[in-house]
């Protein structure tokens, strides 16, 4: 499906990765971002892509699988050096995904790589407290804060997703505005109410279900912040 509602945070990742500028890409939990990156860099070969940077472990293992290399029985320093061998004197664009509390010995990899390579990262945020020592080589890197989509946009996705699933609705506008303010423009939360309408957890302008998907919707955001 098309992204919806994201045209200009579009264009900016597109000309960082065209430009080899650094970029990191934040926002809560739902909002597109892996979504927006998979659509900036479709088709790029000179493009690695990192999709879980959550550890040193995943990291290595993401790139080694993206370069095509298998390095049987190795622990994380061979792993390393196994990535900057097959990069070196090469120029890659480097995104890491899904990027959490980042250790010291993680920042030792994306150190060595930012070095050579233009990096982009996407996090659900850039505070100390969450990202830990990323913080220590953003000094050179744009940012960009991705949110909630804005009604026009929200209003399109629903109908896309209306159509998608081949919901019958009496009034698409009045779904739309009731599933704007039970997602407040989540992407993700969005599809979510679309899928659960699908399976008939949703009656359409039935108060109770609606309160239910709303009460969902509550537990879900306290889930996110623990």
């Amino acid at each position: 499906m098309k992204l919806i509602g994201r045209d200009t945070e579009l264009g900016i990742v597109r000309e960082h990765v065209r430009t080899s500028r650094n970029l990191a890409i934040w926002g809560a939990e739902g909002v597109g971002k892996t979504a927006l990156v998979s659509e900036a860099i479709a088709g790029k070969r000179d493009v690695l892509y990192c999709a879980d940077a959550s550890t040193l472990k995943a990291a290595c293992e993401s790139l080694l699988a993206a370069l095509g290399l298998t390095v049987a029985g190795a622990d994380n320093i061979q792993r390393k050096r196994a990535i900057l061998n097959a990069t070196r004197g090469k120029r890659f664009c480097f995104i890491f995904d899904h990027v959490g509390h980042v250790t010291p010995k993680l920042l030792s990899l994306l150190e060595s790589i930012h070095d050579s390579h233009p990096i982009m990262v996407v996090a659900r945020s850039l505070a100390w407290k969450d990202t830990g020592h990323l913080k220590l080589i953003l000094w050179d890197f744009h940012t960009l804060e991705l949110g909630n989509l804005r009604e026009s946009a929200a209003r399109q996705l629903v109908a896309a997703e209306v159509t998608r699933l081949g919901l019958s609705v009496p009034d698409r506008r009045q779904l739309a505005r009731e599933f704007m303010r039970l997602s407040r423009g989540n992407p993700r939360r969005i599809v979510e109410l679309c899928a659960q309408a699908s399976r008939g957890r949703y009656v359409f302008g039935d108060r109770l279900s609606s309160n239910l998907l709303d009460l969902d919707r509550r537990i879900h955001e306290l889930n996110l912040q623990q």
